[in-house]
């Protein structure tokens, strides 16, 4: 990195971002790497990076919880491990720890690999791991959790532990008796035994020493008392060191073969430790981007810069509210002139731009609108602030010029070398040429500018001048720009306007702040009245300015609760829908259920009615079926007022009670006991008490049963032997058993219908069909009286039964 470009980032804040990357990090060497981000220059990798982080939101953000990566720094381990150094347990702990979050990683990404195609190629080297699992598996079973060795890790290192164990035993029943015994009663200090050097020892009164013959180990701090390690206890505690240094060797060996472990696999342990701190400082990324509400944005190499709501990310730590503003300057804007009041957010636009420059070059996600496009520059320079250096004896005036005469150099150089094609360099400049005469400086950072622009640079300045808001307004290739300032509030809005200038509003501010109003006034008389025309000018354009944005955003609101309320009443039409087509549902199955029980009511009588031959028993069927018909239509259809009698006319829909058949009049029923309806495609004689007067639909369809070669058909009577109506059957070409069988079925039908008459087409042939039907209505219980058919009828090929 150049110096400017080292200069650039400083003044952009790049390093408060980054530490604020590190953060979301959860290991050491993760928030190292987030401190130390690079900066690519390549379109491609950019995008590459930048997709990253995008699959990393989107693991975050899935149902499996992304593994934590809160992991230890164990490369100086590794690097002492391969040296021949002998690691500590801990360190084995820890190295263990590092390769058991390694497989835990690996088998995380390993269901989510088509999902996530980029960060699968980060943790790919993790495919290696699995040579890593012996090293942990033998660090497990000698080194437990907390750093302690096991025990049992090896079978010497039990013997050990088990003879130094009973040694001890023994020691702690030697000194029990010595704290229980009347011999060193007077003697001792205090009831019980210490350890000093390894060596267990009594505390023993100090003026009493001689009394007992040992070695004395330690004195207390008042003197008083001396640890002494009595003779007769010198040649266990002996063996008890003996053991503990035969433990310690012992242990010390597995220290050497574990750590040898861990050196044999050193590079592959080294590539993993690059897999988590990568995947660490990309998990940060996601956890920044998500914290910032950031969006992936499209990248360029063509200078065109579209940024929509943006914000200044480190003004969102800082801040709850933050004004988003959107940013053009496009592939044909080369210098964007951002005018406007002090304090009113210039150089917070002109960091916005840098810090996104940067920011893309790292693969971050911009904290913008998502439709966003951000250019891709390889440089970025940034002249913002005093660059007074009293060091150097320059001055803020002479300090920027030799900026600016640094920079120019630079430019020179890449357009010899031919890299002007497309704008690379983002230039970023706050108030050029200033702290000199206004004229001289305003002609100086004009021609600053036009060069610039020559060398086809992306250029974004601040500036008070007058004379650069007219460049920016009638040379092609720049654009002006505004930032609003409320002067009745004496407080800055935040907003920006792309291509109207703005003025400063010196004047109006300082009289807001309580100037006095004759040194106001004395001032704007000594303007130039081109210059108040001016800023008159630019303060009217920027109030309509304002204005049409409180209109479109109004707008705008209006459209979105349109459009919400539209989308909430489609919802609500669809929710309506559905619960209606539900209600269908469930009255269509309760209407099924219902009518499935009346079946099996309907046919549990005529079983009965079959097997005990008796016609009171039709008749209660025949009642039992027109009180479910009744209390069926009661519960679940709507009721509806029938019409009178009196009212019903020739054609006229009625329909027939306790027969549940629907028809049309064919004569009036005033005054008449019994009237002709046409039913399908026959006509029935039905009583008027039994009708039902219908009204009338736009589209009515009465519903019959068709006539079959077997079901019953009804007719009108045409021979004058019955009052009611008369239903036919036809069994020609039947043997005698289905003949019987369909003839049974119709008279059954017909006296829970209520039915007088049967009409039985059976035909002549040999006689035997007839023959079978008529001994059947000898004994039926429903039959009074049969005859053969008139001639009209059918003659001897029809028989006519009457019911009784």
């Amino acid at each position: 990195m150049d110096e400017s470009m080292s200069s650039a980032v400083q003044v952009l804040e790049w390093p408060r971002l980054l530490d604020l990357l590190a953060q979301q990090a959860q290991s050491p060497l993760g928030a190292a790497r987030c401190r130390a981000l690079s900066l690519t220059e390549e379109l491609t990798l950019a995008h590459r990076r930048q997709q990253e982080t995008t699959e990393m939101v989107r693991l975050l953000e899935g149902d499996e919880p992304v593994p934590a990566l809160s992991f230890p720094d164990i490369r100086e381990f590794v690097i002492r491990a391969g040296k021949g150094g002998v690691l500590e347990a801990q360190e084995l702990r820890e190295c263990a720890l590092v390769v058991a979050l390694m497989e835990d990683l690996e088998w995380y990404m390993a269901h989510d690999r088509a999902e996530v195609p980029m960060l699968a190629e980060v943790v790919a080297p993790l495919h290696a791991v699995k040579w890593l699992r012996p090293v942990r598996s033998a660090i497990d079973a000698a080194i437990q959790q907390d750093g302690t060795i096991n025990e049992s890790a090896t079978p010497e290192l039990r013997r050990l532990t088990h003879h130094a164990q009973e040694l001890k035993q023994d020691m702690r029943e030697h000194l029990e008796r010595i704290l229980h015994s009347r011999r060193y009663e007077e003697i001792l200090q205090e009831s019980y035994f210490a350890q000093r050097e390894g060596r267990y020892v009594v505390p023993v009164k100090a003026d009493m020493r001689g009394r007992i013959p040992g070695i004395v180990h330690d004195v207390s701090a008042s003197g008083a008392t001396v640890f002494l390690e009595p003779r007769e206890l010198v040649e266990l505690n002996n063996s008890i060191k003996v053991a503990d240094l035969d433990i310690e060797r012992e242990v010390r060996r597995m220290l050497r073969e574990l750590t040898a472990l861990i050196a044999g696999k050193s590079d592959q342990i080294g590539q993993g430790i690059e897999v988590l701190t990568e995947f660490d400082c990309l998990r940060a990324k996601a956890e920044l981007s998500r914290r910032l509400k950031c969006n992936p944005v499209s990248l360029n190499e063509d200078g065109r810069v579209v940024l929509k709501q943006a914000r200044h990310p480190l003004l969102m730590i800082a801040k709850e509210q933050v004004v988003p503003n959107d940013i053009v300057a496009d592939e044909t804007i080369r210098v964007l002139v951002i005018s406007g009041p002090n304090t009113g957010g210039k150089t917070v636009t002109l960091k916005i731009v840098g810090l996104y420059a940067l920011m893309v070059r790292a693969g971050l996600h911009l904290p913008c609108a998502s439709e966003s496009e951000m250019a891709l520059f390889t440089q970025c320079y940034a002249d913002i602030g005093d660059a007074q250096d009293l060091s150097r004896d320059l001055s803020s005036f002479s300090a920027h010029m030799t900026q600016m005469v640094q920079l120019l150099s630079d430019a020179g150089k890449r357009a010899e070398a031919g890299e002007s094609a497309v704008p690379r360099l983002l230039v970023l400049l706050d108030e050029p040429v200033t702290s000199t005469d206004p004229l001289e400086g305003a002609a100086l950072a004009e021609a600053l500018l036009c060069r610039l622009a020559a060398l086809n640079m992306k250029v974004v300045t601040t500036t008070h001048y007058s004379q650069l808001k007219e460049l920016a307004q009638t040379t092609p290739g720049f654009a002006n720009a505004s930032v609003e300032f409320d002067v009745a509030r004496l407080a800055p809005t935040y907003r920006l306007f792309i291509g109207t200038p703005g003025g400063s509003s010196a004047l109006e501010i300082a009289g807001r702040l309580g100037m006095d109003d004759a040194i106001v006034n004395d001032a704007r008389r000594r303007l130039r009245h081109e210059d108040r025309r001016l800023e008159q000018l630019m303060a009217d354009l920027q109030r309509k300015q304002r204005q049409l944005a409180e209109d479109t955003e109004r707008a705008q609101r209006a459209r979105a609760e349109a459009e919400r309320a539209a989308a909430e009443a489609k919802a609500l039409q669809a929710q309506m829908e559905q619960a209606e087509q539900e209600a269908r549902k469930g009255l269509k199955k309760k209407l099924g259920e219902q009518f499935q029980r009346a079946r099996a009511e309907v046919q549990a009588t005529v079983d009965a009615v079959k097997r005990e031959q008796k016609l009171i028993k039709a008749k209660e069927a025949k009642q039992r079926l027109s009180e479910m018909e009744v209390q069926t239509r009661r519960e679940l259809i709507p009721a509806a007022a029938p019409v009178p009698l009196d009212q019903l006319a020739i054609g006229d829909s009625v329909e027939i009670a306790g027969l549940g058949m629907t028809g049309s009049l064919l004569e009036a029923p005033q005054g008449k006991k019994r009237v002709r309806v046409k039913v399908g495609e026959g006509e029935i004689v039905a009583a008027v008490s039994n009708l039902i007067g219908l009204v009338q639909e736009s589209s009515t369809a009465t519903s019959s049963p068709e006539p079959s070669s077997v079901g019953p058909r009804r007719l009108s009577p045409s021979s004058g032997l019955g009052l009611d109506e008369q239903v036919e059957v036809d069994v020609r070409g039947q043997a005698a058993d289905d003949a019987l069988d369909h003839v049974v079925a119709a008279l059954d039908r017909l006296a829970l219908q209520g039915g007088r008459f049967l009409r039985i087409i059976h035909g002549h042939g040999t006689g035997r069909l007839k023959s079978a039907l008529r001994d059947y209505l000898k004994d039926s219980p429903y039959v009074e009286e049969f005859r053969p058919g008139g001639r009209s009828e059918g003659g001897d090929g029809v028989t006519v039964a009457k019911l009784r």
